[in-house]
């Protein structure tokens, strides 16, 4: 079967919106699980936003969210149900009853739908064993405000930005809700990263707990992250929270860098504006000591959050280098990395820089693949019959890559 047939096929499945599927042909089970978030008492406009391991709470400076009087994206983040209220996906073998190995899946940046990702799970699952543990960043997917996914509502916020900043490029319907919310408030990466972050150690208790039949509860516990997935992976490796990840292999593709050494700029990401503005706004934190925001002060304190502020280690190349690339070290025979050449959103020299290091002193294996087609950060695996054969060539090529180091 070629690469756009198994996508075809899942994808029909997958959007049948039932609790649980089983696709025989293919040997394979998908099954959605709903969740509550318990830690959306984080996000702007929660009455209660309480550091829970200090008892400490920091005031949410509500001045420093830009309001564009624009309702679809001036919501505040408390009160988005969709983000608190949600399914996340178990992809697995049907032969294979209960799993005794996930991997955590995180996706890219302003993704709403989980049909690119389908195959690659799918496949994983073939080859691993493994459960596939589909789980949505705060604010993306199924946990995104349908409004920001609106054609016609969208294309007003893009009028409103195009009015607003005559010099902006790369706007678009696609990316117009993003670019707004992080424009408006940057910050908002560390805490739907945060969330995300609370939401998966409820998900891996409720594994131990046998509260997921389909994952045995000692199961091990992998990662993988595409693009801005890579870089909440990491955080999460490094943290190792709980110590629930000290034995886990994690696999980044199109990404493993620091965030300033990503290029988010894309009709299908963020526009020039918004990508500027995060960029800034960390480093003028980072510069300050985080002077300016004193609850994410709080939370990026290395002796109150020795977990959570890696954050600020994986936020520019120059900063916090030597802890960073000490950590790295530590954890070299458990990270692998696959980039693509022509990949200008996230390119392989700088997964290089970041893990292994400015003297190329740290043996993480960084995979470097240009494939013999069309391709993109975005579109890896391009659906079109023509190059059929050499993308599911590819395709089965980096699936090999991983499902190999998993086995490891």
């Amino acid at each position: 079967m070629e690469y756009y047939e198994l996508y075809e096929v899942l994808k029909s499945h997958f959007d049948s919106k039932k609790g649980y599927t089983e696709i025989r042909d293919l040997n394979v089970t998908i099954e959605s699980i709903p969740f509550l978030s318990k830690a959306s008492g984080l996000l702007y406009g929660s009455t209660n936003s309480e550091c829970v391991k200090h008892h400490h709470q920091p005031e949410i400076n509500e001045k420093a969210y830009l309001v564009y009087d624009q309702p679809s994206i001036d919501t505040k983040d408390f009160d988005i149900d969709c983000n608190k209220n949600f399914e996340y996906y178990i992809l697995k073998r049907a032969d294979v009853k209960t799993a005794k190995g996930s991997i955590i899946f995180f996706h890219g940046l302003n993704e709403k739908k989980w049909d690119k990702y389908l195959p690659w799970a799918y496949e994983l699952a073939q080859r691993t064993h493994k459960a596939i543990i589909l789980f949505p960043i705060a604010f993306h997917m199924n946990r995104a405000d349908p409004i920001w996914s609106d054609r016609q509502h969208m294309t007003e916020i893009v009028n409103f930005r195009k009015e607003r900043y005559p010099e902006n490029t790369n706007y678009s319907f696609v990316n117009a809700a993003i670019s707004s919310r992080l424009e408006a408030h940057p910050q908002r990466i560390f805490w739907s990263g945060l969330q995300t972050y609370s939401d998966m150690i409820e998900v891996i208790k409720d594994i131990k707990n046998n509260k997921i039949n389909s994952i045995s509860a000692d199961a091990s516990l992998d990662l993988f992250g595409y693009s801005i997935g890579s870089f909440l992976s990491m955080i999460i490796k490094m943290a190792d929270p709980g110590g629930y990840f000290s034995q886990s292999r994690l696999f980044c593709f199109c990404g493993g860098m620091t965030i300033d050494r990503m290029f988010p700029i894309s009709k299908y990401i963020m526009d020039a504006q918004s990508a500027i503005k995060v960029q800034s706004a960390f480093t003028e934190l980072l510069i300050s000591d985080f002077k300016t925001d004193k609850r994410l002060k709080h939370y990026q304190n290395e002796a109150l959050h020795p977990q959570e502020s890696w954050f600020k280690k994986m936020l520019r190349y120059n900063y916090f280098q030597k802890e960073r690339e000490d950590r790295i070290r530590e954890l070299q025979s458990q990270i692998k990395v696959y980039v693509l050449e022509q990949d200008h959103v996230a390119p392989p020299i700088e997964a290089l820089n970041t893990l292994q290091g400015g003297y190329r002193d740290i043996d993480v294996e960084v995979e470097i693949k240009d494939f013999p087609f069309e391709y993109s950060h975005m579109v890896p695996f391009p659906l079109t019959h023509k190059n059929k054969k050499e993308v599911t060539t590819g395709f089965h090529e980096f699936i090999k890559s991983a499902s190999d180091f998993y086995g490891q």
